[in-house]
């Protein structure tokens, strides 16, 4: 049987009665994130099963003699009460992680330390990690929504797609938006939320006591600051610094100034995570300027080989480029 942690047992009461606090309830859902020990660990199964098979399993230990029930009692009790902590857990844990995977358990954590790093979604959006930062996201994405989880900052290229919204969940901050780039930073503290928007519009709601939520709308240069409580213009004087900054360390900007086509193709390979299969040349003395800026692979090489008339096949993570050329 599972040993709960006395601690952890009174986090999982206040969880039930919705008293947690931020701290208290980082501390959880890090206890949570441990492995399970096998004989609780049961995926898959519904919690009506769950209950039963855990009755079967006390049953047997305890024994049917009907002259122990007094004297057993007490271990009675302690054992029922481990069991509806042990699927309070597993309730809690499913509830958590559903909300990102879609009903099921299986999620990637992605942990950045010292340096920048890529994450590649399975809708093709590209997610920039900066230095210390916690990001969850599930193997395939929901039918209803993309749901991931973020704890620190990270500068992201959302696959636009308005009938299937991207959500990220950073305290009690849910961040919705369609298709746009823009960077989010969180704390210990919900009131270190500040996001920055590139382009488009995001949604930013906030959970707050009573079950009250308050809505904001930010759209391209515009900024949200918890702390602030409001939505504010980012200053033309100070835009082209700040973007600079968000966009440090990333292969965010693709905007080519006469530029040669070997050179973008290097460039795609470094970004989108492909490579150009079969190239021999033929496009060496092509230069060309386009803002590619913010957009999918697939939108990149429509424009990027329609400026040459050639065509393009891909293949998982292999690009095959035909015909076209520059004289």
């Amino acid at each position: 049987m599972m040993a709960v942690p006395e601690h952890v047992k009174f986090l999982i009461l206040k969880w039930r009665q919705q008293r947690l606090s931020e701290t208290e309830q980082a501390e959880l859902d890090a206890w949570y994130d441990t492995p399970l020990p096998e004989v609780v660990y049961m995926e898959g199964q519904s919690e009506a099963h769950t209950k039963a098979k855990l009755l079967k399993q006390i049953q047997r230990e305890m024994g049917d003699e009907q002259n122990k029930a007094v004297r057993l009692f007490p271990v009675w009790f302690k054992i029922a009460a481990a069991v509806l902590l042990i699927l309070g857990a597993t309730l809690y844990t499913a509830q958590y992680r559903g909300k990102i995977a879609d009903g099921g358990l299986s999620t990637h954590a992605v942990i950045s330390q010292d340096e920048i790093k890529k994450i590649i979604l399975p809708d093709s959006s590209i997610v920039w990690l900066k230095k210390n930062t916690h990001f969850s996201y599930p193997e395939t994405f929901g039918k209803d929504s993309r749901d991931v989880v973020l704890d620190g900052e990270a500068f992201f290229e959302i696959a636009h797609n308005k009938r299937w919204p991207f959500r990220i969940k950073s305290g009690n901050y849910i961040t919705t938006v369609l298709g746009t780039s823009f960077n989010l930073k969180t704390g210990n503290k919900n009131e270190d939320y500040a996001i920055a928007v590139l382009t488009g519009k995001v949604e930013v709601a906030k959970k707050g006591a009573f079950k009250q939520t308050s809505i904001y709308f930010v759209s391209a240069n515009q900024s949200f600051h918890a702390d602030a409580g409001k939505v504010e213009s980012i200053s033309p004087a100070i835009k082209e610094e700040q973007i600079k900054e968000l966009i440090k360390g990333t292969e965010y900007d693709m905007a080519f100034v006469k530029v040669p086509f070997e050179l973008i193709m290097s460039r795609f390979e470094q970004k989108f995570n492909v490579q150009f299969e079969g190239y021999t040349g033929e496009y060496n003395s092509c230069v060309l300027t386009a803002d590619l800026t913010n957009l999918s692979l697939e939108k990149s090489l429509q424009i990027l080989c329609s400026s040459i008339n050639a065509t393009y096949k891909v293949d998982h993570n292999k690009i095959k480029l035909t015909g076209g050329g520059c004289f």
